[in-house]
């Protein structure tokens, strides 16, 4: 039995990457700061900041949340002034979007039958 989950193996799955494809947004924390969600066209599975990542390295695509542009940009830190003002205003708030946008992308993927 694996005990440290660095050790874990990770799920890669075209399936579940694929299925962000037009989907609303799960995480909806570009409102904290005033924006707007960039819409379903521009969703994409955002790999979350979970253990399993490194340089190069992406955590298990379990830990995939569907995420428009916007909010794909302040989880990955390329909008790293806006990650900062949110995490420095509501860092409760950000890492409870982050679960709930988690469970609420595992249970769209259940109800496409992408995993079960």
């Amino acid at each position: 039995m694996i005990q440290n989950p660095a050790l874990l193996p990770k799920v890669r799955s075209d399936a579940i990457m694929k299925a962000a494809n037009g989907q609303p947004c799960s995480l909806r924390i570009a409102s904290f700061v005033g924006m707007q969600c960039s819409g379903p066209s521009t969703v994409v599975g955002c790999h979350l900041p979970v253990t399993g990542r490194g340089v190069a390295t992406k955590p298990t695509d379990l830990a995939v949340a569907f995420g428009c542009f916007v909010c794909h940009e302040i989880v990955d830190g390329r909008a790293q002034n806006l990650r900062e003002q949110i995490i420095d205003r509501y860092p409760a708030a950000y890492v409870t979007r982050l679960l709930e946008g988690l469970v609420e992308t595992h249970a769209r993927l259940v109800g496409m039958g992408v995993i079960t």
